[in-house]
């Protein structure tokens, strides 16, 4: 299988990606939808956009840091694995909500750490 691929304004964060899952979201025009008499569906899609459900392995305070500086631009470049073509794509998205996970200590460092960091990413 191969390794995923997931740069953030070009910081690689493949090592720590525990899933990447992919999909498309297509954005119809107003108006779009079925005819009530006949429950024909009838529409016309302006545009198709890219979304991830990212989840990553545990992540050092200083790899954390990186990431939600990354992350927390009103919108910022990111390059995936389109799944339709095999290759790579960097496309401009945005993301909402970012539940860093739990913040844990190693006992013998006392270093911060977190587990369970989880976020979508959104094409513009």
């Amino acid at each position: 299988m191969a390794k995923p691929v997931l740069i953030i304004n070009g910081h690689d964060y493949a090592a720590y990606v525990e899933s990447l899952e992919l999909s498309r979201n297509d954005l119809d025009a107003e108006g779009s939808g079925r005819d009530v008499q006949t429950g024909e569906m009838f529409r016309t899609r302006i545009a198709v956009k890219l979304k991830a459900e990212v989840k990553l392995l545990r992540l050092q305070q200083p790899i954390m840091a990186q990431l939600a500086a990354d992350i927390s631009a009103a919108f910022y470049n990111a390059t995936v694995v389109d799944p339709a073509t095999g290759t790579q794509v960097t496309k401009n998205f945005y993301t909402s909500t970012v539940p860093f996970g739990a913040q844990r200590y190693n006992r013998e460092t006392g270093a911060p750490y977190y587990d369970g960091v989880s976020f979508s990413m959104t094409e513009r």
